[in-house]
């Protein structure tokens, strides 16, 4: 299997052999065992005929990463249920909130991250390429004050939202439905957590935000 076969996986990026802060996340062990519940990761990967390894990939560990998000357990998944073995991969799978840097300094392999950041990468020269999609769907909210009744009223008001919205896919989706501004220069943008938006919006800091 050549390594482009990883973008069946998750998203590539440039290699490099190791990634600082590493664990040996084989040293956890799963609750429940695959005889436990009938699972054969052999069975389950007989139709992914990606071809044999070289000797360069056999020896090679592919560093994943990922952060502290459900919609990433996939990644726990695979290493835990065997699939990645049966697979003929050496994959290290790390939890880390530094996806990003790390698949642009090549320290990491292959990793999760939102579409967002990876586009602002990607603008920025970084060396990603995104191989597919982890889920589909998901939820995401623009909350305003009481006093905003019409979508055009969002228009000059102060938010809480990515000062790059304009790249934000759901804030995109939101201006084409409802009618307002995807251009970051139209609004008054001010960057807070979701927890301190709340609080800013109910004391009148704030018209809204995206959460």
């Amino acid at each position: 299997m050549r390594k482009r076969a990883l973008s069946c996986l998750l998203a590539v990026s440039v290699l490099a052999p190791t990634l600082a802060g590493c664990h040996d996340s084989g040293t956890q062990k799963a609750a429940i065992s695959n005889e436990a519940i009938g699972y054969d990761p052999e069975e389950a990967v007989k139709d992914f005929e990606f071809g044999e390894l070289n000797d360069v990939e056999k020896n090679y560990t592919i560093e994943m990463a990922y952060f502290n998000c459900d919609h990433m357990v996939a990644s726990i998944i695979g290493e835990e249920s065997g699939i990645y073995e049966a697979l003929g991969l050496d994959v290290n799978v790390t939890k880390s909130g530094e996806t990003l840097k790390g698949l642009t300094s090549g320290q990491i392999d292959v990793g999760y991250s939102g579409i967002e950041g990876v586009i602002r990468s990607a603008n920025q020269g970084a060396p990603l390429f995104m191989a597919a999609a982890n889920h589909l769907g998901g939820s995401e909210y623009l909350v305003v004050s009481n006093e905003i009744t019409d979508p055009s009223q969002l228009e000059g008001k102060t938010l809480a939202i990515d000062a790059e919205c304009n790249t934000n896919p759901q804030w995109l989706n939101w201006s084409a439905e409802y009618g307002f501004s995807d251009q970051p220069s139209d609004y008054n943008i001010v960057n807070m957590g979701s927890q301190d938006a709340m609080v800013a919006l109910k004391a009148g800091q704030i018209d809204g935000f995206s959460t």
